[in-house]
């Protein structure tokens, strides 16, 4: 009971150590449902806005709002876990907290699996409400469980990657930025047969970098409303899952 009670004001103060950023992605919620509100008054069935009437009614820049808007929601995930788990555990080191939490009774690597915990609980959070509310705005319905599966996906791969970056240095949010671009664009270049390497080289890069095709694979299904390919979700939460054991085992190295 008494660590139950714990946890629970772990969870309180961490989230209030972080209302800002907390604060700072409600807003942008509230500007891209404004955006769905919009297009869903001048649009037609299903979503879809006439490019004639954003421009008489604001001109380019009112389209290239609403055209990045819209990119940086299909993002939401990935930023939502960036932005609140940004110095789950460097920011500790720079406080020196990481020495405090090392002469209290619990495993710093379950004080610090908690934090991970609850940061990640809500970016999934966030993300699950926005999402599918977006779609209800803007077309009357939305994908149904294949999104949730899309989100938590995210979340585990970038929440735990951010994790383990964190042990290592303050960087942790820009380098899994980075990481997820290259993955990106080298799996694009990949499947246009375009990748400068082969062999032996291309398999280790394309292990090492984050999950992107399994990624891409779950947005596909959840933009055409397929099945959800279970395969490529459990290989994300796999690579997510050994992330997070490895930061666990950083941490908790330090410790002895």
């Amino acid at each position: 009971m008494n660590r139950l009670a714990g946890a629970l004001r772990l969870a309180v103060l961490e989230l209030l150590a972080r209302r800002g950023r907390i604060l700072a992605l409600l807003a942008f919620a509230v500007v891209a449902l404004a955006v769905a509100a919009t297009a869903a008054a001048l649009g037609r069935e299903a979503g879809h806005v006439e490019m004639d009437t954003l421009f008489a009614l604001g001109g380019y820049p009112l389209i290239s709002g609403i055209l990045l808007v819209g990119w940086l929601l299909g993002r939401f995930p990935l930023a939502a876990t960036l932005v609140l788990m940004s110095g789950v555990v460097a920011a500790d080191r720079v406080t020196g907290h990481d020495r405090l939490l090392a002469v209290r009774p619990a495993h710093p690597a379950l004080l610090y699996g908690v934090r991970a915990a609850v940061l990640g609980s809500l970016a999934f959070a966030l993300s699950a409400i926005l999402l599918p509310l977006f779609d209800l705005i803007m077309i009357g319905r939305w994908a149904g469980p294949a999104t949730l599966v899309l989100i938590l996906a995210h979340v585990l791969v970038w929440g735990g990657l951010t994790a383990l970056l964190s042990t290592l240095t303050r960087l942790d949010a820009w380098i899994v930025l980075l990481l997820a671009l290259t993955a990106m664009v080298w799996t694009a270049l990949n499947d246009a047969a375009l990748v400068p390497l082969a062999g032996p080289l291309a398999d280790l890069l394309a292990f090492v970098l984050p999950p992107q095709r399994q990624l891409f694979a779950l947005e596909s299904a959840f933009a055409d409303v397929e099945p959800i390919p279970w395969g490529a979700f459990w290989f994300c939460a796999g690579y997510g899952a050994v992330a997070l054991l490895v930061a666990g085992w950083s941490v908790g190295r330090r410790r002895a």
